[in-house]
């Protein structure tokens, strides 16, 4: 991680708002690299300038990854410094924003703050279980701590001094973050706000979040350009804006011959539809342009894909699962699958977290930050998780909003020679929300894969079939632990062993881990089904059981994806981890050419 270091600081962009104070906004800005960046570089005004990490203080006994100043200019006097900060890691992190010989830190959910000795405050419960607005003010002698609008700690106030107004982050827990993961916002006011101004501000960058907004004074996507659903002759296209806005999508073989698409009237922030008419195979290009109320233009850059091909046509394409909380793994993940050039990216389920109804942010800040420029030139095949909660934003991003919407959490798509069934494994969960639901969804997998003429059968869900994971079945490194979700194998083993499904995907535990083929409970290298767990992207890392049980080929802990390269005769799976080595390569013979 720390090769990565010295080039983090071009990876963000720290712009100056026009507001009363001085603000930082730290964004991403993720992009794939090369001539497929098409996002125009963030201008900023005044210095940015990176300074020595070796004069970066240490922070819980830690070292500095990152260090930058935001403005040389001198503080003194009475000021207050904030921190607007969302906290989804699994290992402790942190930051600290000095100015005046004044510091403002977080570590691990904690805040710190005063001169050259740092006084700790533990903080209260987090604005929707992630957020922290950290308010010190500095007025005359004294300091003030607030915790998202409401005071929680005092001091003394250090010596002025005439330092910088500096950001040092601390993220060598935690591969590829940058500090825009951390701190969304870096403030400075050269005053001493009041409390009542204070708690505004917190309730000012609350409402952004609720309503899945990243920023108040840019006009931006929330949902980049997002592709679903490619077929021979169309693909779904969607977007969200931060505000209502006027959409135009233009699209067609070349830059110079682009044609505009007919877009469904909406007053909302959400635009999708369905470009048809397409060839098979063939690449297209795209543009989406926004127009607000008050005439501000948003581009999104010329954007391309590819239609699906014929059957009989080989293709490449990737699996993994859960993206849930890190941007920084996901946007690593994707610049590594950006190389394959793939055809389709399937998600096996936990596209978030916790991505509910009061969780909008999860969406738009996490999953379609690290996904998002990736999306916008491969279509996605998402399965549902346990972590898309209600499903209320899973059907508002990525099915209510298309063309031809299936209500439904499960179905299939076949592209090329590849049948694929995408199964709600949520199983006990729906059921309580709509009884009956379990025997819907089976009715429905038997008629699909008994009707099915596709030459490839590939099953996808979340919820795992068979699993070494150490401790989500009993502890297995005390007492002999089960060894999967006995509810998905009564509903799905059988149909898959009746209809001869080749391959089947699924997440939900955070590693790698490959069956031998099996049929009826029993290694079966000429008949058996091959089972793969793909929980790869940005979910916390988990572990196996000590002791390898009879079903496991091959075990891996690492952040991952799997390519698989389709054509009639077989199907070559091939494992790649985070750093970009191959891990595991395997083989499916289509079972009638055998």
């Amino acid at each position: 991680m720390r090769r990565h270091t010295a080039l983090c600081l071009s990876l963000f962009s720290l712009i100056t708002a026009p507001a009363l104070a001085e603000e930082w906004p730290l964004d991403p800005a993720y992009d794939l690299p090369r001539q497929a960046a098409v996002k125009p570089a963030k201008a900023h005004e005044g210095p940015v300038l990176q300074t020595p990490l070796s004069a970066a203080p240490l922070f819980q006994g830690l070292t500095a990854t990152h260090s930058q100043i935001l403005t040389s200019d001198a503080v003194t006097g009475d000021f207050t410094l904030e921190l607007w900060i969302v906290d989804h890691v699994n290992q402790p992190v942190g930051t600290l924003l000095s100015a005046g010989g004044m510091r403002l830190g977080y570590f691990n959910d904690q805040a710190a703050f005063g001169g050259e000795t740092l006084q700790t405050a533990k903080l209260p419960e987090p604005f929707k279980e992630r957020w922290h607005d950290l308010v010190l003010v500095r007025q005359g002698h004294r300091l003030s701590l607030y915790h998202n609008g409401v005071a929680v700690a005092q001091g003394n106030a250090p010596t002025d001094a005439t330092t910088p107004v500096r950001l040092d982050s601390y993220l060598g827990n935690e591969p590829y973050m940058i500090p825009a993961n951390l701190v969304h916002v870096a403030a400075l006011e050269r005053r001493a706000m009041t409390p009542t101004e204070v708690a505004q501000r917190f309730a000012d960058r609350a409402k952004l979040v609720e309503e899945g907004r990243l920023w108040a004074d840019r006009f931006h996507f929330t949902q980049p350009p997002y592709l679903s659903t490619p077929q021979m002759d169309s693909i779904q296209l969607s977007f969200e804006f931060d505000r209502p806005a006027t959409a135009t999508v233009v699209y067609g073989e070349s830059e110079d011959a682009l044609q505009t698409a007919p877009l469904p009237a909406t007053t909302d922030r959400l635009h999708g539809l369905k470009l048809s008419g397409l060839k098979a195979d063939t690449p297209y290009f795209y543009r989406v342009t926004g127009t607000d109320a008050a005439g501000r233009k948003l581009d999104s850059g010329l954007l391309s894909f590819r239609t699906a091909p014929p059957a009989g046509q080989p293709f490449v394409m990737v699996v993994s699962g859960d993206t849930e909380a890190r941007p920084h793994i996901n946007n690593r993940m994707a610049q590594l699958m950006w190389e394959e050039r793939p055809a389709l990216l399937a998600i096996m389920g936990d596209l978030t977290d916790g991505g509910s109804k009061e969780k909008r942010f999860e969406w738009t800040h996490e999953y379609f930050t690290g996904i998002g420029a990736f999306a916008g030139r491969v279509p996605v095949l998402g399965v549902v998780g346990n972590g898309e909660g209600e499903l209320q934003w899973w059907r508002h991003y990525l099915r209510e909003n298309m063309a031809s919407p299936r209500r439904e959490s499960y179905f299939s798509l076949v592209y090329g020679d590849v049948e694929f069934f995408t199964l709600d494994a949520n199983l006990s969960e729906r059921e309580k929300e709509a009884p009956g639901f379990r025997e819907r969804q089976k009715a429905w997998l038997e008629q699909a894969l008994k009707t099915s003429k596709a030459r490839w059968k590939i099953a996808m869900h979340h919820q795992d079939v068979r699993t070494s994971d150490s401790d989500d079945y009993g502890d297995s490194f005390r007492e002999k632990a089960g060894e999967g979700d006995r509810d998905v194998q009564a509903d799905f083993l059988p149909l898959y062993e009746k209809y001869n499904v080749d391959l089947v995907f699924f997440a939900h535990l955070h590693t790698y881990e490959r069956s031998w083929p099996i049929r009826a409970n029993k290694v079966d290298p000429k008949t058996g089904i091959t089972y793969v767990q793909v929980g790869g992207l940005g979910g916390n890392l988990e572990d196996f059981a000590p002791n390898k049980p009879w079903f496991s080929a091959k075990t891996a802990r690492t952040h991952h994806y799997v390519t698989l390269n389709v054509t009639p005769e077989q199907i070559e799976g091939r494992m790649v981890d985070s750093e970009g080595r191959l891990r595991d390569v395997f083989t499916v013979h289509h079972r009638t050419d055998k």
